[in-house]
């Protein structure tokens, strides 16, 4: 079994394994310890399984950034009512008044 681990200082990241290079440590007869990192690892044949391509979902919108629209929403609609309510206030002044 082998475990591989990154390190990318975010909280979470995926990453791929793409190829792994593997040493044997035992060597055949004949070859001396000096040698052994000039050893290319080698195989008849590879075999790369076919999968399909599958898009990333949707970042979902969190909870605290649903607050915060929801709030600014609840904000704006306070500003319209009370900016509605002086102007019909406004014209109902201008309305009472009467020039004789």
């Amino acid at each position: 079994y082998f475990g591989m681990s990154a390190t990318t200082g975010d909280l979470s990241d995926a990453h791929d394994v793409i190829s792994i290079k593997t040493y044997e440590l035992d060597t055949a007869d004949g070859v001396s310890k000096e040698e052994r990192p000039d050893i290319q690892p080698e195989t008849e044949f590879v075999v790369t399984p076919q999968r399909e391509h599958k898009e990333d979902p949707e970042e979902s919108t969190s909870g605290i950034k649903k607050f915060f629209i929801s709030l600014l929403v609840i904000l704006g609609i306070i500003v319209v009512v009370v900016v509605g309510i002086m102007i019909y206030q406004k014209r109902q002044e201008n309305i009472r008044k009467r020039f004789y």
